[in-house]
């Protein structure tokens, strides 16, 4: 069974809820992530958009030194069992409308699913059936075409 745990981001940014708006930005853009999960004593209680930073602190005026991600952050925040079945996810995400989904295991955070892990697995997954399923001739031509077209999207 496809498991949440085996496609999940593990490259996420998370902190405290008094930690500074400009302490969050930061860490975000160095490790070029869309967004933090807040946590308390490792248990995810929020969560915190480039798209919140933009809305609810710059376009308020409000000072990023002062402005506590506690301030800012969309809680309460929903989890999913890093156990869960990636379509049952997806399913999830899609009816709820979220594009990212903390994961955490015991109520502790572990990690997090964006629609781009889930894209890139859908992809990896349709790859894997198109290669099953294509002549030898044929395959041989997808799987150089593949190569190639990775290529330019890097």
């Amino acid at each position: 069974m496809e498991k949440i745990k085996d496609i999940m981001s593990k490259k996420s940014v998370v902190f405290k809820e008094d930690s500074s708006i400009k302490d969050i930005s930061k860490k975000m853009g160095k490790i070029d992530v869309g967004c933090a999960v807040v946590v308390r004593k490792s248990k995810p209680v929020g969560i915190i958009t480039e798209r919140d930073i933009v809305k609810r602190v710059v376009a308020k005026d409000l000072d990023v030194y002062k402005t506590r991600a506690k301030d800012i952050m969309t809680s309460p925040v929903e989890t999913i069992n890093p156990e869960a079945n990636i379509y049952y996810v997806a399913k999830i995400m899609k009816e709820k409308g979220y594009k990212r989904y903390p994961v955490a295991k015991n109520g502790k955070y572990v990690g997090l699913v964006t629609q781009g892990d889930l894209i890139n697995y859908f992809t990896e997954q349709r790859r894997k059936f198109v290669l099953k399923n294509l002549s030898k001739k044929i395959k041989n031509k997808y799987v150089w075409l593949t190569k190639i077209t990775r290529n330019f999207s890097s």
